[in-house]
């Protein structure tokens, strides 16, 4: 017989990408989380991982029983949070969130929450606001938090927050006081300096570039907001940022704010999750104290 421990121990496995990861999260033995597999390939009659070394990969009956996995996992939480009070909820929420507003912005919310709903178990990952949009769509993350353009998709409930000012910013030496059409279609001196790939307000800035032919001298690519801005705060080169990961340092005056001329695309901070998700009484409150907060940011922010 089929219990819920099965489908928890199916879902580990997914989210750690091995049975031994698996048993360590869950304190069971690996001959323990092999048999809960055992036992729901035998139930439905076809493998639902593929052995690959060490890799495990979801064959087609596998993926197809994520889905009721998840489906199953969501009704059994309802059902362990019928008519509970708030100082009595548990659970666990999975945060996905970029590293410029893990930092910058959510200390305070995670302290609120934690006071507030001291037995509910938090998992935050920072990754790419790409890939914290994919981790709500595929499952892996409760709720995420982006940077980008104003989202609209049908299998998403998105509330916009605030509209982050991002601001390039060099040393107080730096020669370039300001980026207007005097610098179109020719080289400057400066080295630009980059966060991953897929960071949305370094493809607004690269966009802006391009479309003005303005070429820098080199780029450097760091993976680190703190170590971009120590780089530019040594003269090493120009950094696109959002507003409230330099603020301090441009009050101090050991970063400067260096005026571009033109329009950019508008970066909003948005939380987010699925439209399916049962929001639990977590999630509920979770999202509660983000959106509480992110009421105040607009008030920090036009007094920078």
């Amino acid at each position: 017989m089929l219990e819920i421990r099965h489908f928890v121990t199916f879902k580990k496995i997914i989210e750690t990408g091995s049975f031994t990861q698996a048993a360590e999260h869950l304190g069971y033995t690996q001959s323990t989380v092999t048999s809960h597999i055992q036992a729901l390939e035998q139930q439905i009659g076809a493998p639902v991982f593929d052995r690959m070394g060490r890799k495990v990969i979801l064959t087609d009956v596998g993926k197809k029983l994520l889905h009721y996995s998840q489906e199953i996992l969501e009704t059994y939480g309802k059902i362990e949070n019928l008519a509970i009070e708030e100082k009595d909820v548990r659970g666990e929420i999975k945060i996905a969130a970029p590293e410029s507003l893990t930092v910058y912005r959510l200390e305070p919310i995670l302290r609120e929450y934690r006071k507030k709903f001291p037995h509910v178990s938090i998992s935050l990952s920072n990754a790419t606001c790409g890939d914290n949009k994919r981790a709500i769509l595929n499952g892996s993350a409760d709720v995420s938090f982006v940077m980008l353009p104003l989202l609209q998709d049908p299998d998403l409930i998105v509330h916009s927050m605030l509209n982050e000012s991002i601001v390039l910013v060099g040393s107080p030496d730096c020669s370039l006081n300001i980026l207007d059409e005097r610098y179109e279609n020719q080289k400057i001196s400066e080295c630009l300096i980059v966060n991953e790939k897929e960071c949305s307000y370094r493809t607004v800035f690269e966009e802006y570039l391009r479309e003005r032919e303005i070429v820098p001298s080199h780029t450097m690519e760091l993976w680190s907001i703190e170590a971009m801005k120590r780089c530019v705060m040594s003269g090493l080169g120009i950094a696109y940022l959002p507003l409230m990961t330099v603020n301090d340092e441009v009050k101090a005056g050991r970063l400067k704010i260096i005026p571009c001329v033109g329009d950019f695309k508008q970066i909003f901070s948005q939380v987010l999750y699925h439209k399916n998700k049962w929001v639990s009484p977590a999630l509920s409150g979770f999202i509660d104290i983000t959106l509480k907060h992110a009421r105040d940011w607009s008030c920090e922010e036009n007094t920078c």
